[in-house]
């Protein structure tokens, strides 16, 4: 029977990792169920407070010959591995009826860009007669209740996401930068933000506690299984896994705001004035629907921040970004992620800003940033067949974790 499994919030600051989660699911629960590619990697608004790193949700399709011993066993291994302790707020629900998934499209939609109630939530699922389990105050099961909505008809991307051995959480992550830069330009444009040039960063390879090693993206299956077999490590890894999602594509931009605070979308406007403040960051006064509204371009925001710096009162632009509340220091402000000019003043001087879609240098890009490559090459409705090599995993169950005291 094809089910489907969401699992949101089970990483804490301190470690561990949902897609880690989803990994040990398919490696681990292989008697009760099969994991049917791709699982599905779901970002989703990337300015809630109360996230952990990239606020990301996983929804498994899987294969369940007895979905109440599935249900029994992913009950388990989600208590096994969501960091509660840590501050995890963890959800998991399990949808025995795919074909009402879209039914939890407006969830979804909502949950790119705004602060849902998680009790709104509850009630949803409820009513479905979707089952569900929480661990803390529950917030995960608004990720995993949104995440059942996404799929191939929307644009999407594909992640190949490497983890390490238990011995190694914590420890340094070592990959030759030379080969990250190799495979970078063998496998561009179908790859995405692998290496800062201006900064001579790799950018494939977090740096917290977690146990991910690395993620590869790109624009199919088989280009990141084939890419991330170009990188040269020595570590030992405990496997990867690849991933359907909607990273890269700007998804949580595509509504205008509503001004509230954490919210996303864009605000469309004139330019009425332009200064740079201290630490070299860009604050612009954007005049939309006869309201003053306050815009910032932060200096990590590299070639966006530069473009902004050129623009002259009278400008039309489009900014795009998410709302920061305000404090006793700061208005409330729209921290600016992309930037669409529309049209220019007349001026005397000559101007080196030109029309057109500018975006942060890759070492600011958000996980939903969408690359100017991407544009015109959206994959909305494209079906990707299976690939050898989309999962390697531990050929016997792991055993569980021994929690830190």
């Amino acid at each position: 029977m094809r089910c489907l499994v969401g699992i949101d919030d089970t990483d804490s600051a301190r470690g561990y990792c949902t897609t880690y989660l989803a990994f040990r699911i398919a490696a681990d629960l292989r008697a009760h169920l099969t994991v049917v590619p791709y699982p599905r990697l779901v970002r989703l608004n990337p300015n809630i407070p109360f996230k952990t790193r990239g606020n990301a949700a996983v929804c498994l399709q899987v294969e369940a010959p007895e979905p109440d011993a599935a249900f029994r066993a992913l009950r388990e291994k989600f208590e096994e591995l969501a960091d509660v302790d840590g501050g995890a707020n963890s959800g998991l629900v399990f949808l025995e009826e795919p074909r009402i998934a879209p039914s939890f499209g407006p969830l979804y939609d909502r949950a790119l860009a705004q602060v849902i109630n998680p009790a709104s939530v509850r009630a949803l699922l409820k009513d479905r007669g979707v089952r569900c389990a929480s661990l803390g105050n529950g917030m995960g099961l608004v990720g995993a209740a949104a995440s059942l909505a996404f799929c191939e008809s929307y644009d999407h991307s594909f992640e190949l996401i490497s983890y390490r051995r238990r011995e190694s959480w914590g420890l340094k992550r070592v990959v030759d930068p030379s080969s990250v830069r190799d495979m970078d330009r063998r496998t561009f444009p179908h790859t995405f933000n692998n290496y800062d040039y201006q900064k001579n960063k790799v950018l494939i390879a977090p740096h917290g506690p977690d146990p991910v090693f690395a993620g590869v993206r790109g624009d199919s299956p088989s280009v990141v299984v084939d890419a991330f077999a170009q990188l040269r490590f020595e570590e030992r890894l405990e496997g990867h896994m690849v991933y359907i999602s909607n990273q890269h594509t700007d998804a949580h931009l595509k509504d205008p705001l509503d001004w509230k605070v954490f919210s996303s979308g864009w605000a469309e406007g004139r330019v009425d004035s332009v200064e740079t403040g201290r630490g070299g960051h860009v604050y612009l006064e954007l005049n939309s629907d006869g309201r003053a509204r306050h815009c910032a371009f932060y200096e990590p925001t590299g070639d966006l921040r530069r473009a902004a710096k050129r623009l002259v009162p009278g400008d039309r632009v489009k900014l795009s970004g998410g709302v920061r509340r305000a404090t006793t220091a700061h208005e409330k402000v729209l921290n600016v992620e992309k930037m669409e000019v529309l049209g220019m003043a007349r001026s005397t001087e000559r101007r080196t800003l030109a029309m057109g879609t500018y975006i942060s240098s890759p070492r600011a890009n958000r996980h939903l940033t969408k690359p100017l490559i991407r544009y015109g090459t959206e994959t909305a409705g494209v079906a990707s067949p299976k690939v050898p090599g989309w999962f390697e995993g531990p050929s016997k169950p792991m055993k569980a974790l021994a929690r830190s005291p």
